[in-house]
């Protein structure tokens, strides 16, 4: 039942769930609106994807996926888990009656066999093994990517499913399948080059298909079914993702020749965002393997438009992000059969800094003479994330600067200008919240709350976890709890789910709240170098506080001596 429950957790998102009652509006990395447990004029109402939690600041009101179905729709925790299971596709075991398994059974059914229907046909058509041939597929490529044809035939499909005894009612619901006016089905991809889609932990949950020829749509992705959503899944994931183990950066492409073209040119890391803008659910995903993503899309405008939303999406999310600028007309596909392996390593390795990537696509709109020109170049240096990088391209820009010709004090006025502009752009998405009782207390020093913040993502815990071990380590009673509670679940190994699911891990112990609410209460990004200075202040402190009371207690000069001459080794390396 566990499982089942993180499976539901992993499926939801409760930014998506809310939203269906509540009108949510970005606020940093979190979303607020109106809370709906009492009577609301200001936006106190808060709700985080990366804890599973929300909560009103003015009522007091927070809880996960489950508490809020319980609240909502006054159901008890087991009617609210089966009404999660539903809408996430999940079937619980303990409590699914025949039917219900005979139905799960029918899905994965059906799905293996659609796959196994698209192989046989690719083998039988000379059509399709000719266009694979003409594109660089070979036989080793289809077999690992399990590419396969769906037949121009209009209920091939269907009449293969219905001679294994599956049901096409299950089959349309997987969108295999559809059903016509007079009650016959006939099959969704017809005449298409097939890819099997799976999700990171490797289970088939759907399909994209391409045309062979021209023709309209050229590509059709499976919609959203009991087991797939394509906001969450990147193809090529399962793959992908022994590459990411030593934190190198995630390649996006845009489509399955794009992510296959990259693997066989020794670019390993790359996936693609299923023919869908990349979202906040696809970057925490990402971010369970890596901190770094590099986006190599078309070199179209759509593609470059493109690039720039998913760059600023997975920017937001705490990734660090670079924009690889193709050749005018390629794409890795393309790319790997003109110029081989080596240019399409050499477009995947050449990103630049998505302020950069905006700052010429400014460039080949406007001249600098315009004033739409300054108006978008000011908005793009609000994307930059600390002071040296609005240095660095304010300096950038102050040569072209209209009417100021001394260039520090072009960069100085860019600089200012980009500081109001990010100022107004926060007042506007930052809303008024009220000084109220339902405020959560922390109880904890910043560097410790801040440091378990960063735990909640996946990314940093290989760090964090061990030192959750070290004795008197942290300040506050409850980051000692909140640490022993972690290491008494965990022990030694870290765990590498999501966040959500961390939480809820941690209920039984009493401190699942206090770290949803540490997530909710912060709008900072964090990076590793950050972690690591934050490791090693709150073991300076400790150390000052070992000295401290040997100096009281009037003993342990050995120890006194030892203290010291670490601080002082600590000095030299810093100043080395």
């Amino acid at each position: 039942m566990a499982d089942e429950l993180d499976e539901i957790r992993s499926r939801i998102s409760i930014v998506d769930l809310v939203g269906q009652v509540v009108r949510l509006k970005r606020s940093g990395k979190n979303w607020t609106g109106l809370c709906p447990f009492h009577s609301d004029k200001r936006p106190s109402f808060s709700v985080s994807d990366q804890s599973g939690y929300y909560r009103c600041y003015s009522c007091g009101e927070s809880g996960s996926i489950f508490d809020w179905v319980m609240k909502t729709q006054n159901l008890t925790f087991g009617e609210a888990v089966k009404v999660l299971a539903d809408q996430a596709g999940v079937v619980l075991s303990k409590q699914a009656k025949p039917e219900q398994k005979e139905v799960k059974l029918g899905r994965l059914a059906a799905m293996e066999s659609a796959l196994k229907f698209f192989q046989a046909e690719l083998a039988r058509s000379n059509a399709a093994r000719e266009y694979c041939k003409n594109r660089g597929l070979g036989d080793e490529v289809i077999a690992t990517w399990e590419i396969g044809y769906a037949p121009d035939v209009s209920d091939a499909m269907a009449r293969h499913l219905l001679k294994t005894g599956l049901r096409l009612e299950e089959c349309k619901d997987l969108f295999l399948v559809d059903q016509a006016s007079d009650g016959s089905y006939y099959d969704k991809f017809r005449g298409r080059l097939m890819f099997p889609i799976r999700d990171e932990r490797g289970s088939l949950v759907a399909f994209g298909g391409r045309l062979l020829g021209d023709g309209h749509p050229k590509y059709i992705n499976s919609g959203d079914t009991p087991l797939y959503r394509k906001s969450r899944v990147l193809y090529g994931l399962n793959i992908a993702k022994n590459a990411l183990r030593n934190d190198a950066p995630v390649v996006l492409c845009e489509g399955y020749l794009d992510v296959i073209a990259c693997h066989q040119a020794g670019v390993t890391t790359a996936v693609a965002s299923l023919g869908t803008a990349a979202t906040e659910l696809q970057a925490q995903l990402i971010k369970r393997y890596t901190n770094r993503a590099v986006i190599l899309y078309d070199s179209d405008p759509a593609g470059e438009k493109a690039a720039q939303r998913a760059s600023e999406v997975f920017g937001a999310e705490g990734l660090q992000v670079k924009v690889s600028l193709m050749p005018k007309g390629e794409d890795p596909d393309t790319l790997l059969r003109t110029a081989g392996p080596d240019a399409v390593k050499m477009a995947a390795e050449k990103g630049i800094h998505p302020v950069e990537f905006k700052l010429i696509q400014i460039q080949q709109r406007h001249h600098p003479a315009d004033e739409a020109f300054w108006r978008e170049a000011i908005e793009a240096l609000t994307l930059c994330k600390n002071d040296l990088e609005l240095r660095t391209y304010s300096q950038k820009l102050a040569p072209q600067v209209p009417d100021l010709k001394d260039p520090a004090e072009a960069a100085r006025w860019l600089r200012s200008q980009a500081t109001l502009a990010l100022k107004a752009k926060k007042r506007q998405e930052t809303p008024e919240t009220p000084e109220v009782k339902g405020r959560p207390v922390i109880g904890m020093k910043s560097v410790e709350a801040d440091l378990f913040r960063a735990y909640l993502q996946p990314q940093f815990r290989k760090i964090i976890h061990p030192i959750l071990a070290e004795q008197d380590l942290f300040l506050t009673l409850n980051a000692t709890d909140l640490a022993r509670a972690i290491l008494a679940k965990f022990g030694d190994t870290y765990p590498s789910v999501e966040g959500p699911i961390l939480i809820a891990h941690l209920e039984d112990s009493g401190v699942a709240k206090l770290l949803a609410d540490l997530e909710m209460t912060t709008t900072s990004r964090i990076t590793h170098e950050w972690v690591q200075e934050s490791i090693s202040l709150l073991r300076s402190r400790k150390e000052d506080r070992d000295r401290n009371r040997i100096r009281l207690e009037g003993t342990g000069d050995e120890r006194l001596d030892e203290i010291n001459k670490r601080l002082r080794r600590k000095h030299e390396d810093s100043e080395s």
